[in-house]
């Protein structure tokens, strides 16, 4: 019973918040009647998943899934173009590689090192009190 009033309350106190978070992300993306995901399922999961933590307001795990579609994508556009030597390189390497062959502006450049910047801390260890 304790369960089923959390959600009821959660559902009924943050739905409106969800609403206007998912309207401005449609609002970013085109308008067609379907995508395609060029890394295969895997991107398209964590796109999916990305999106839905970030409409239920759970922004770290927006930040990583996120992250982690950037990273998944880059690397299977690379490898598209032969670049196998990029197969296993992670986000800060692909975002170096993207933005000198012209994939990335210099702007979305700077904005992935930021979310690294966030992102860093809670995913790689650090002393406690860091």
């Amino acid at each position: 019973m304790e369960a089923e009033q959390w959600l009821s309350n959660e559902d009924t106190v943050a739905r409106d918040a969800r609403l206007e978070r998912l309207r401005w992300l449609e609002s970013l993306m085109p308008k067609v009647d379907w995508m395609l995901y060029g890394s295969g399922p895997i991107s398209k999961y964590l796109f999916e998943e990305a999106r839905y933590c970030f409409a239920y307001g759970q922004f770290l795990a927006s930040i990583i899934l996120g992250l982690a579609f950037l990273e998944v994508s880059l690397a299977g556009a690379f490898y598209a173009t032969g670049r196998n030597d990029l197969e296993r390189a992670g986000i800060a390497k692909l975002s170096r590689e993207a933005l000198n062959y012209g994939w990335l502006s210099e702007a979305d450049y700077q904005a992935i090192e930021q979310v690294r910047d966030y992102r860093n801390p809670v995913t790689h260890f650090r002393p406690p009190g860091h």
